[in-house]
């Protein structure tokens, strides 16, 4: 029971410090390409109004930072690599309970391309407490996707309505760090693309 409490708690601190990082990468290539100096200030405090966004910057900038996977299965791999770096697992424990889960995957863009869709689309339906501008903030680390892919995401694929945020960007990992901004305020986008392909999960003995 002490270890399952202390892995929660170790998972909060680095989930925090995951926004924290995720939103401070973001700034540097946004103040770049904006000329623009806005910095993190805070963690946003979920507890006060409707709740805080997850960074409040400066210049009146509040950023909601969320994470795009594959699936939940590339989810909890990707966090038990960390709690194999925390030693928070062992490494015999880690192989045996997270093999490679890219060798089974069909269509894995697609994968991608509908949980940045879903992102957007459960965002846009809390409502948040801040003042100046919102931001959403989906950053991707993915293990097959590549920049191409994602400006096809662009060009075909986004699917959903952007209300409440003023701006949507996308932090994307690869071989380097870049930045696409996805949507602003009121933009809507009807992908009837999505239904070409499905992601989905083949069983490797």
């Amino acid at each position: 029971m002490k270890n399952a409490k202390n892995e929660k708690r170790g998972r909060e601190t680095d989930s925090k410090q995951h926004e924290k990082i995720a939103c401070q990468h973001f700034l540097e290539f946004y103040n770049k390409q904006l000329n623009k100096n806005i910095k993190f200030i805070k963690f946003g405090d979920p507890d006060l109004g409707k709740g805080e966004p997850d960074c409040i910057c400066s210049n009146g900038i509040n950023i909601e930072v969320a994470t795009a996977y594959y699936d939940n299965i590339d989810a909890k791999d990707a966090w038990a690599t960390i709690d194999l770096l925390k030693k928070r697992i062992n490494k015999d424990d880690y192989k045996k309970k997270y093999p490679d889960n890219t060798l089974g995957m069909d269509n894995p863009d697609q994968g991608l391309y509908d949980s940045i869709n879903k992102i957007v689309i459960g965002k846009n339906k809390k409502e948040y407490n801040y003042n100046g501008k919102l931001f959403l903030l989906i950053y991707s680390r993915p293990g097959i996707t590549n920049e191409t892919e994602i400006e096809m995401y662009i060009k075909k694929y986004r699917n959903f309505k952007n209300i409440i945020f003023d701006e949507v960007w996308l932090l994307f990992v690869s071989d380097n760090y870049k930045i696409y901004l996805l949507a602003k305020r009121n933009d809507i986008f009807v992908s009837e693309n999505n239904e070409e392909f499905k992601f989905g999960r083949t069983m490797i003995e």
